[in-house]
């Protein structure tokens, strides 16, 4: 049983969990990422001093360290710089609260920071997320 369920897919019916991942047939279990969820990509204060939530939900994925094989896996999903995919991620709701999404996967490649056989700080983000 998985510890955690954070999915990720090309479709809504081929999502893997990223401890169950493989390569090339080979199994590459990827570690939990640090998520975050935000519920809108904006806020704006209203003249009633309320703040109204507005676009998509954002989330992202945090890993400080990731080895070249888990990063090789799941840049399989986003070949380019960004690419559309299904996951299922952690939202604020609860402590143990998963939704299921489409979603833009947006591939760090400006800031990913190399080491050898590794990524420091690594970080992919997602957008104009639509709750499944």
């Amino acid at each position: 049983m998985s510890e955690y369920e954070y999915c990720i897919g090309t479709s809504s019916g081929s999502m893997a969990n990223l401890e169950e991942m493989s390569v090339s047939g080979s199994s590459c279990p990827i570690y939990a990422p640090k998520g975050t969820y935000q519920p809108y990509s904006d806020q704006v204060v209203l003249v009633s001093g309320l703040v109204r939530g507005l676009g998509y939900p954002k989330a992202s994925w945090n890993w400080s360290i990731i080895p070249q094989n888990q990063r090789d896996a799941l840049r399989q999903f986003c070949p380019g710089q960004s690419a559309n995919v299904y996951i299922k991620t952690k939202t604020m709701d609860s402590k143990d609260s998963y939704e299921t999404f489409s979603a833009v996967m947006i591939w760090p490649t400006q800031t990913e920071e190399r080491d050898t056989g590794r990524r420091i700080n690594f970080t992919i983000e997602f957008r104009f997320m639509v709750k499944i």
